[in-house]
């Protein structure tokens, strides 16, 4: 039940946002304001679509990541632009990689359902790909999680080895796959 009332929530606030951006085209009193409140009717709504097709991604895991990725990009080119096709990028970059860090480092503390998430959606050989992509976005979440707080809480910082992660996880894929 609450599944179902989170989404009609979320489909009712998004009518209403629509609704009254098209009461600010039909009572603008220029069509300066007019062709604004329209615009911000088709932004909003592009941006709806992208950010429902990015949960959607997340949800799948990388098999599907690359096709759906390509389409949704070629639609936010034509809809927004180039630059916002690299936005688009940049931001899918960050989400992934987060995403894809936190997992790793919950299975590298022996989380078993990240481990699971890992064996479900990864093989080695992907998993070595993805590792190596998103090897600067650990390095960001190792800096914000340990060294900034060894910092200001002034405690020692813990080591980190991204090659025994590495190793780690490699061995657990590995033993699945045999």
């Amino acid at each position: 039940m609450t599944k179902n009332r989170d989404f009609l929530i979320l489909v009712g606030l998004s009518l209403l946002i629509v609704a009254i951006l098209a009461i600010g085209v039909i009572s603008s009193p220029t069509y300066a304001q007019k062709e604004a409140y329209f615009n911000s009717i088709i932004y909003f709504l592009a941006t709806l679509f992208i950010a429902s097709a990015t949960l959607i991604i997340l949800w799948h895991g990388f098999r599907e990541f690359s096709i759906m990725l390509a389409i949704i990009l070629a639609m936010i080119i034509s809809i927004l632009g180039v630059k916002a096709g690299v936005i688009a990028i940049i931001l899918t970059y960050i989400t992934w990689g987060f995403a894809f860090t936190i997992e790793l480092l919950l299975a590298h503390n022996g989380v078993e359902s990240a481990v699971a998430w890992f064996k479900k959606h990864y093989k080695p050989k992907t998993f070595m790909i993805e590792f190596k992509i998103f090897y600067p976005m650990m390095m960001v979440m190792y800096f914000l999680l340990e060294i900034v707080p060894s910092i200001i809480y002034k405690e020692p910082i813990l080591k980190f080895e991204p090659k025994e992660l590495y190793e780690a996880m490699m061995n657990e894929l590995r033993k699945d796959t045999t």
